[in-house]
C-alpha cells in the first residue's frame, strides 16, 4: 500500500498541473488571433459557445422543423425511402 505522502504528492502535482492549465495555459490559447476571430463569429452568429448542449441555441427548435421536415417529405432519399 502507498504511503500517506506519496499520496499527498501525487494530488499535489495533479491539482498544480490543473491549476497551470487553467490559469496560464488556456488564458494563452484564448489570446490567439485564430482563437478570437471563431469568438467574435460566435457572437455575431448568436451562438453562445459555452452551451452545454446544441437545443441551448434559441434557433434549435426552427432548425429541428426544417430537418424533420425534409427527412419526412415523400421524396426524400433519407431512411432508405
Amino acid at each position: 500500500m502507498k504511503r500517506p505522502a506519496y499520496r499527498y504528492g501525487v494530488l499535489l502535482c495533479i491539482g498544480t498541473s490543473i491549476a497551470l492549465c487553467w490559469c496560464v495555459v488556456l488564458p494563452r490559447i484564448a489570446s490567439w488571433k485564430t482563437v478570437r476571430n471563431r469568438l467574435e463569429l460566435y457572437e455575431r452568429a448568436g451562438i453562445n459557445p459555452t452551451a452545454v448542449f446544441y437545443t441551448d441555441h434559441p434557433k434549435m427548435a426552427e432548425i429541428e422543423r426544417r430537418i424533420d421536415s425534409i427527412v419526412n417529405r415523400d421524396d426524400s432519399s433519407f431512411w432508405g425511402r
